[in-house]
This record gives structure tokens, sequence and C-alpha cells, in this order.
């Protein structure tokens, strides 16, 4: 027999009138409307706000009262399932998606040979070994082999030459930093822990591992396994959702979510920062957003999240996170995603608006100008310039002091195409010209490349600056209710709501001090959230 509970549940969910039940498709409200019961309300407020149907106490609450009331939003509101809510809603707007393999790169990487498509053979999965130290230190793409390492009587590690040119050694134990207390089987190169590399590089650094001669350091510390990749890419995933709930959470502004000087970190997140970030190679990201000297002295299965403080100011909230710029990995992307989640203002070209590629406007190497793409270039491009100084496919800030917007030797390379650039000058600055109208840009930093005086005062002020911008022109309000609005109603705004409605709710929100919390109440409190299209 169903719990006594149960039955009372279901008894009052189905004496519901059968039209509570009807899913409201309608996009735009209907002028036949009814107001829903106390029940559907009801009903309606714990799927939105807690994900969930009412309880057996919610019910009996409403059926001996008149309506639902305030008290019961605002307990919906202060309850911890009001995150599942915010997480949602903003899961929708920001796509949260860090791939591992862009933050733990191959020279780092202690693969599993069982695992490792490439490796012809009976793979091991207990040897952990490096890419590189396996193709310089070995001679081909394989592990050590499966027994003891043996050292000679002057301590030199012993190899065995086998037939196929490659050699191999044995395997120690070492207890990895990700599981303190337990041993695993590493090849003996790669659990070396000398400080630089046979041709002196040092070994915590990225060009030290790609040596082949380096190990991974005391307790595997600048080595990654799949498992702690994964660890790392899910908790940036998790911070940048932090790091919208937490002000939220606390009552603090809504907009400290993108303006923040301060983000949340977990074990997994300061080894990362502290031991493997810098052995980055590309994606750029060498300096973690966080100072070292700032990180909590926590260990790698510290599960709590501390807060930190950004290494520079032009950092901005969630805007600028790891897993921010990994998922939208240039400029444009970057501001794109902000007009659309944050100010409601998509880039869309009009139809037909794409010329011939045969068209002679077509070959402008300036997108303002090109044709068609002048449509959205001509307001996208001075958005971007807001995260010039954040590289792409990457996450490094290009501090001046170190990355210039001019460079000699780049300009040279460029202007030669016999000389050949270093990385940096490919990597970003104008090092290849394609087209006449780029020559005079030979040298300067991508950022600034087809800059007006305006554009490069965005790319020195940084995102802050544009959310400091359509906070203050009360776009940013409109829009954050707009998408609330429209996740709560289950249907766009229609155009009499946008003239009529909208701007009171949003100066409401802008004139409380933007408190997301008051922005739900006041959208579920409102008349058109209890109507129903018959």
């Amino acid at each position: 027999m169903p719990h006594p509970a149960l039955r009372a549940l279901l008894a009052l969910l189905l004496a519901l009138p059968a039209a509570a039940w009807a899913q409201d498709e309608a996009s735009e409200p209907c002028d036949d409307v009814v107001e829903v019961d106390r029940f559907r309300l009801l009903r309606q407020l714990t799927l939105d706000l807690a994900g969930r149907v009412p309880t057996v106490a919610e019910l009996e609450a409403v059926r001996d009262a008149e309506d639902v009331g305030e008290a019961q939003v605002d307990a919906l509101l202060a309850a911890p399932e009001f995150s599942n809510f915010v997480r949602r809603h903003h899961h929708d707007l920001l796509w949260p998606a860090t791939d591992a393999i862009e933050v733990v790169n191959a020279a780092v990487a202690l693969l599993l040979p069982a695992q490792l498509y490439m490796y012809e053979g009976d793979g091991d999965p207990d040897r952990l070994f490096l890419l590189f130290t396996g193709i310089y230190g070995r001679g081909g793409l394989v592990p050590c082999k499966d027994e003891p390492a043996e050292w000679d009587e002057d301590g030199n590690l012993i190899f065995e030459t086998l037939p196929d040119g490659t050699r191999r050694e044995g395997w120690v134990m070492v207890e990895p930093y990700w599981a303190p207390g337990t041993e695993v089987k590493v090849c003996a190169l790669e659990a070396r822990i000398q400080p630089v590399s046979d041709t002196g590089v040092a070994c915590d650094t990225a060009q030290g591992l790609l040596t082949g001669t380096c190990g991974c350091g005391p307790n595997l510390q600048h080595c990654a396994s799949i498992p702690v990749a994964l660890d790392v890419a899910l908790s940036l995933q998790e911070q940048v959702m932090r790091m919208v709930e937490r002000p939220i959470a606390e009552g603090r502004p809504y907009t400290d979510a993108l303006i923040g000087q301060t983000e949340e970190v977990n074990g997994p997140l300061v080894h990362y920062y502290r031991y493997l970030a810098p052995m980055a190679l590309d994606p750029i990201i060498l300096e973690p957003p966080v100072p070292v000297a700032e990180l909590p002295d926590v260990p790698y299965g510290d599960a709590d999240w501390h807060p930190a403080p950004r290494a520079h100011a032009k950092h901005s909230g969630l805007l600028t996170s790891m897993s921010y710029l990994l998922r939208f990995q240039t400029d444009r992307a970057r501001a794109n995603r902000f007009y659309n989640a944050f100010l409601c203002e998509p880039f869309v070209a009009p139809p037909n608006g794409l010329p011939s590629p045969n068209d002679e406007c077509s070959q402008e190497p300036n997108l303002r100008k090109r044709c068609g793409c002048n449509y959205c270039h001509g307001r996208l491009e001075p958005a971007a310039a807001y995260w010039g100084r954040f590289a792409n496919a990457g996450t490094y800030y290009l501090d001046p002091a170190t990355y210039p917007t001019y460079l000699a030797r780049c300009a040279a390379c460029a202007e030669n195409p016999d000389r050949m650039c270093d990385f940096i000058c490919d990597r970003f600055y104008v090092s290849e010209i394609g087209h006449p109208d780029e020559a005079p840009y030979a040298g300067v930093l991508r950022s600034y490349q087809w800059r007006d005086a305006d554009e490069v005062a965005h790319v020195e002020a940084g995102p802050q600056a544009l959310v400091e911008a359509n906070i203050e022109n009360g776009k940013l309000a409109q829009c954050v209710t707009r998408k609330v609005f429209e996740r709560l109603y289950h249907r766009p705004m229609s155009p009499s709501e946008v003239e009529d409605e909208l701007p009171a709710l949003a100066a409401d929100f802008a004139a409380g001090g933007y408190d997301f919390k008051a922005l739900v109440r006041a959208l579920v409190l409102h008349p058109g959230y209890r109507r129903m299209a018959r």
C-alpha cells in the first residue's frame, strides 16, 4: 500500500481541475485568459523555483487558505533548492563546457597505455607514462616494461633495448598527489624529480617536459592523470556557476557576478593553478587568474571552496573566468555571448545580407567594411575589443608590460617573408601580411588591428567597463529582467509587455541594488504569472 503521505499527495493532485494540467504553449499572452487556482499556482511556483512538485505540507497549507501567500513564495526563495533555479537559468545563458584537453596539455598528461588508441601492444593500465618521455626517452610512443626498475652500481637506470629499436626501463611505485596514502605504478623516467632537463631547461615548465628528459616531480605534482584532468575541467565549470550563485545567495548585487574581482577555488583548482597551469603550451594559460601566493594552502582532495583574489584589475567576474574564456575562445565569441545573454542584443544579419564571395568587397580584410559582414561586425568589433587583452584560444592576460602594443621584431618578420617569426609574434602579433591594407599593422598586437581611438580605449579598459556602461544605460537590468521573465513565464514577452511593463520592472530591479531574488519575487507575484490560456 502507498505511504499515507503519498496517498494524500495523490488525492490532492487528482483533485486539481483538468485544465490545471494543461501546458501553456502560447508564445504570446492570449486575450482569453483565466487566473489559475491556488493549487496550480503552487505547482507552478515549486516547479519553477525549486525544481519539484509541491510537498504534502505545502498542498495542505494552501487547501485551507484562500491563496498562495507571499510567505510561501519567500520560503521557496530562501530554501537551498532555489539554487537549482539559479543554476539552470545561468547554465542556459553561459553554456559552460570546459574540455579536459583544454586545461591539461599533452606535455603533462600521464596516459594510460590501455586507453591510448595509437599504442600497439599489450598495454598495462597500471603503468602511467608521458607522451614526450616515451618518444624521446624510449624511442617511441611506448611505456616502460611491466617489471620493477633497476639501477646499476653507479645509480644509472638500466634499460633494455627491444627488437623494435625502443629501449625500456621498469616502473617504480609512487604516491600521487591525487590519491595520498596509495601507490601507483609509474614508469621510472616519468617519476624523476630533477629540477632541470638534460638540456638545462627547468622541469617545472612545459618546455622542460617537452624535452622528454624531465620527470613529474615529487608526488607527480607537475603531471596530471586522466581523472585529474576531468576533476579540473568539472571544477572550472562549477566555479563559474558559483560565481553567479554566491552573490545571489548572500544578497549582494547580481552585477558582482559580472564585475567581481574574486573567484572561488577548491583543492583541484589550487593544485592546477600552482603546478599545472604554468606547464601549459597552447592554449596559453601560463599564469592562473589567481596569484600563486594568494592561493589557500589546501590539498588536492579538498572539496571545499575558498575565495581568492584575481591577479589583475582587468579581470571581470565570470566574463574572464577560465571556463568562460575557454568556452568562448575568441574576443568576438566572448562579446557575442555577453550581448546575447545579458543585453538581449544578438548579432544577426538581415535576410539576403551576404553577397557573393566572388564580390570584390568580400575580399576586404576589415570585417567592418566587408560586404554583408559589416551588418554585425560594425557593432561586434567595438564590443569584442573589451576582451582584447585576454588571449584568444586561451585565458592568459596579455599584460602591457610584457606584451606591448607594438614589437619591432614582429614587424621585421612580417615585412620579410623569408624571416622566421618566433612563437610570440605568430601567436599574438600581426606577423604575416595577407592584404595590402594590413601592412600598416605589421608588428601590432592583433587585438589592436583596425581599432580606432574609441576601440583602443575598450581594449585597455577590459570587460568590466562594458558591464559598467550597460549598468549605467539600463540595458543590463532590462535584459536580465527579460530573461528571467521568459524562464518563469515559459514564453517571450509580448510587444505590449516590453513597452508597458519591462521598463518599470527593470527600473525596480536596478533601484533595489540588482537583487536577483527580489526580481524573481516581483515576477512570480505579478498578476501575469498566474494567468493561463484556456
